[in-house]
């Protein structure tokens, strides 16, 4: 299990390799991997956030906050709470400062 961490700056977040199953990867935040310098310095670097080679449907990825992703499904990037039908700070107008 790997739940509610905090994964940034490395060259991938979380990799499955292929044969793995029985895992469960939920509620992270998994971004900058590689960190911005990596991808700066060395640009054919293909480290993604969540890297899932394992059989499609023998891990569960769910509720995690990436960006990058290969056979995983990262989220629409946004506030948190803009995916529900509250109303959202952003739809009510501001006072200019």
């Amino acid at each position: 299990m790997i739940e509610d961490n905090t994964i940034v700056g490395n060259t991938n977040g979380i990799v499955l390799v292929a044969g793995v199953e029985g895992n469960v990867i939920r509620r992270n935040i998994v971004a900058g991997n590689p960190s911005v310098q990596i991808s700066v310095t060395f640009p054919a670097a293909d480290g993604v956030d969540i890297r899932n080679q394992a059989t499609p449907g023998t891990n569960t990825i769910d509720d995690n906050f990436c960006l990058t992703s290969v056979n995983a499904r990262c989220p629409a990037v946004g506030r948190r709470g803009d995916h529900d039908e509250r109303e959202r700070d952003d739809d009510k107008p501001r006072k200019p400062r």
